[in-house]
């Protein structure tokens, strides 16, 4: 009989048996996690708590992205005209999940998981660029928007310097607060509702409420055609602002009209002083004869006397409020209409000391003259 062919079996090395029971496991992890996904087991519900793994993960997760993507932002000086205006708009955008600073947050957020934290502590958890990055750009699965208008940072930076200011000795009471702005009895003037007015003068003010900060417009002098095209421009998202878009979106075509109907029938406001009149004269030269060698045309041919009133007046506008608009068109952040694409070609013509004394010289246009380019 002839010998049997002896077949020897190699036998497996450390690492390579250590790598099959690394593929078993794998393998049994793949199906029971397949099992556990499609068995329904896990509860998402927003009335149980995560797992505890599950909510150290998220945590972890979370802050280090936000650290990741905020670590290189460039925090701006605050100042307290940022603060009011972060107020205000705190107030309109945040404080309905969020409640006021020391406020009671409402039954039906405080349900939501994760809930909405109170924000009378927020710098002690993070810092100023990391508040910049969540309030503009949201958090995935929480509930937390990003903020409407991506290239408004200016918007965001109030706000993140409104919470900078809060400094909280108790939670139960807010050491910063603001008094309600006193919206006059006429703002019951026919066709326009307490809530209409009231939302407009808590930030502009009017004839005899000042603005709340020198960062927004007077709207008593801008004219009625040129409000009710930008109030329609918010509303249809043509001009970007996560404040005023939410506030034109629910208006109506009537409501726009007579809103700026009343506005434009108020009183001019007073004109900004002081201002340093070497820097008047600069920009008045550029106000009414341009920049020749930088191709860029007088201010005056569109926002001087007899113009188009589809153009603001801006005599006695704050020069603050009107520099950073300037800016922000330099900078490609505010969108719009045809009228957009003008400006924006013209705020990239100016050089920011050039911005400085053109906003001067319109800031310090007394009221008459307001009046006229009305």
């Amino acid at each position: 009989m002839a010998d049997r062919e002896v077949v020897k079996v190699r036998r497996l090395t450390r690492w390579q048996r250590i790598g099959v029971a690394m593929l078993i496991l794998v393998a049994l992890g793949i199906g029971g996690g397949a099992v556990f996904v499609w068995s329904g087991y896990y509860n998402v519900g927003a009335n149980r708590a995560h797992l505890d793994v599950t909510t150290w993960l998220l945590t972890v997760v979370r802050d280090q992205s936000i650290r990741a993507h905020s670590d290189s932002i460039d925090v701006p000086e605050f100042d307290e005209d940022m603060v009011r205006l972060g107020a205000e708009h705190y107030r309109t955008s945040c404080a309905e999940c969020h409640a006021m600073p020391g406020g009671e947050i409402n039954p039906v957020y405080e349900a939501m998981l994760p809930h909405p934290p109170p924000l009378l502590r927020a710098k002690e958890d993070y810092n100023s660029s990391s508040l910049f990055w969540i309030i503009a750009s949201g958090l995935k699965y929480t509930g937390m928007p990003a903020w409407p208008a991506e290239a408004r940072s200016d918007e965001v930076w109030s706000v993140v310097a409104y919470l900078d200011s809060l400094e909280p000795q108790a939670e139960q009471f807010p050491t910063r607060t603001f008094p309600d702005p006193d919206v006059p009895a006429r703002r019951d003037a026919e066709g326009l509702t307490f809530a209409a007015t009231e939302n407009c003068v808590r930030c502009h003010g009017d004839t005899d409420t000042p603005p709340v900060s020198t960062l927004v417009p007077r709207l008593d002098g801008l004219g009625a055609d040129y409000m009710a095209r930008a109030l329609a421009e918010y509303r249809s998202g043509e001009r970007n602002s996560g404040i005023m878009a939410p506030i034109a979106y629910h208006m109506t075509d009537d409501e726009i009209s007579e809103l700026a109907l009343y506005y434009a029938s108020l009183d001019t406001p007073e004109s900004e002083r002081p201002l340093d009149p070497d820097l008047i004269a600069t920009g008045e030269q550029i106000a009414k004869q341009g920049v020749p060698d930088d191709d860029l045309p007088s201010c005056e041919s569109c926002h001087g006397a007899g113009r188009d009133p589809d153009f603001p007046g801006l005599a006695g506008q704050s020069a603050r409020y009107l520099a950073t608009q300037l800016k922000l068109w330099a900078a490609n952040q505010r969108s719009g209409s045809a009228y957009a694409q003008i400006m924006a070609v013209a705020g990239s013509r100016l050089e920011p000391d050039q911005i400085e004394a053109v906003s001067a010289y319109y800031a310090s246009l007394p009221a008459f003259e307001a009046e006229t380019q009305r």
